[in-house]
C-alpha cells in the first residue's frame, strides 16, 4: 500500500517537478548569462546578414535617397570598412552589458541606442574622399525634369547629366558634407518612446525590492527546494527500509534525467533547426524593417544559440543522471533490515 501511494504520488507530484527543477537549472546557467547574449549575437552569419547583405543595401537606398537600380557596389564596400566585425561586437557587447547593467540594478539609465559616433568620424577625416567618390559613382544622372540632388518627396537621388565624378565631389558633395554629418545624431535610440515606456511598466520590480535576475533566482532556489522535498518525502513514503528508500531517490531522479538528456541531445541535432525555419518562414517579415535580411539574421542567431543550450542540458542530465545512479547502487550496497539482524 505505501508503493502504491508512493507511486501516485511520484506520478502526479515529482516526475514534474523535479524534470521542471532540472529545466530550470538549465536554464539558468545561460538565460542570466550576459556573455551567452554577446555570443549568439557576435555571429558570424549574423553579421554577414546584418553588414554585407540586403540590409546594408537597403539602408544605403534608403538614407541616401537613391534609386533601387543604383549601383552601390563600390558604396557598399566603403561602408563596409567602417561597419567592421570589431564594431559591430562594440555595440553589441555595450547594448548587452549596458541592460544587464540596468536590470541587476547596477544602473538607473538604460537607453538601447546605436554608437554613430565612430561612423561620422571616419566619413569626415580618412574615409571621407573614398566615400564621397564611391557616393558619386552610385548617383544616377539626373532625367529630363528631375533636380540634382538628394530628392525629396518621391524624387530620387541624382546628379547633373555629363558631370564628371571628381567636379561633383569636389563642388558639390565635399562642401556640403560637414554641414550633411552635423545634422546625423551621434546616437540612434533603437526604441522609440523607450523613457516613456520605462516609467509605465515596473518590471524591474518582480519581487519588491529586489532586481529582476535576483528575484528569478531566488524563486527558481525555491521551487528547486520544493521539488527536493517532494522527491524525498515520496522515498519516505515508499518503505521504511533506507535500502528502498535509496533506490526509489535514485530511480526517480532517473527518468527526469534522462528526458532533459535527451532535451540536450534533440537541441544538439536538426531538430531545433527545422522548427526554427518553420516557424520563421511564416512570420511576414516584409512588414518589419530590412525584411528578408532581419529574417536571416534571425535564423543565424538562434541557429548560434542551440549548441550552448544543447551543451547545458546534457550537462544537467548526465550529471543528475550519475547522481541517480549512485543513489541506487548506494541503496543495493545498504543492507536491509533482515541481514542487520
Amino acid at each position: 500500500m505505501r508503493k502504491f501511494l508512493a507511486l501516485v504520488f511520484t506520478i502526479i507530484l515529482v516526475f514534474p517537478l523535479v524534470l521542471s527543477a532540472q529545466a530550470l537549472i538549465s536554464v539558468g546557467t545561460f538565460i542570466l548569462d550576459r556573455q551567452f547574449y554577446i555570443d549568439a549575437l557576435d555571429n558570424d552569419a549574423a553579421y554577414d546578414m546584418l553588414i554585407k547583405d540586403t540590409i546594408l543595401t537597403r539602408f544605403l537606398q534608403q538614407g541616401l535617397s537613391l534609386p533601387e537600380s543604383a549601383d552601390t557596389v563600390q558604396l557598399e564596400s566603403v561602408m563596409e570598412t567602417l561597419l567592421t566585425r570589431e564594431y559591430f561586437n562594440s555595440q553589441v557587447n555595450y547594448l548587452v552589458n549596458d541592460i544587464f547593467d540596468y536590470m541587476q540594478g547596477r544602473s538607473e539609465n538604460f537607453s538601447p541606442t546605436l554608437d554613430l559616433s565612430p561612423i561620422k568620424s571616419a566619413l569626415s577625416a580618412e574615409k571621407q574622399e573614398e566615400f564621397l567618390f564611391a557616393l558619386a559613382v552610385a548617383m544616377p544622372d539626373c532625367e529630363e525634369g528631375q533636380i540634382p540632388g538628394f530628392g525629396g518627396g518621391e524624387q530620387t537621388a541624382c546628379k547633373p547629366a555629363g558631370m564628371a565624378d571628381e567636379t561633383l565631389v569636389k563642388d558639390y558633395l565635399k562642401p556640403v558634407l560637414p554641414q550633411a554629418l552635423a545634422q546625423l545624431p551621434d546616437q540612434i535610440q533603437l526604441v522609440e518612446n523607450w523613457d516613456k515606456l520605462k516609467s509605465q511598466r515596473t518590471w524591474r520590480s518582480f519581487i519588491p525590492g529586489m532586481a529582476v535576475p535576483a528575484s528569478i533566482m531566488l524563486s527558481g532556489l525555491f521551487f528547486i527546494f520544493m521539488a527536493t522535498c517532494f522527491w524525498y518525502v515520496a522515498a519516505l513514503i515508499a518503505d521504511e527500509s533506507w535500502r528502498v528508500r535509496l533506490q526509489w531517490l535514485g530511480w526517480t531522479l532517473m527518468i527526469p534525467s534522462i528526458l532533459i538528456l535527451l532535451a540536450g541531445l534533440a537541441a544538439s541535432s536538426n531538430i531545433p533547426a527545422y522548427w526554427t525555419n518553420f516557424g520563421l518562414d511564416r512570420v511576414n517579415f516584409r512588414m518589419l524593417p530590412f525584411g528578408s535580411g532581419l529574417q536571416e539574421a534571425t535564423r543565424a542567431v538562434v541557429r548560434g544559440a542551440f549548441p550552448r543550450v544543447a551543451r547545458v542540458f546534457m550537462m544537467v542530465g548526465g550529471i543528475s543522471g550519475a547522481l541517480s545512479l549512485g543513489l541506487i547502487f548506494w541503496g543495493l550496497a545498504t543492507p536491509s533490515k533482515r541481514n542487520e539482524k
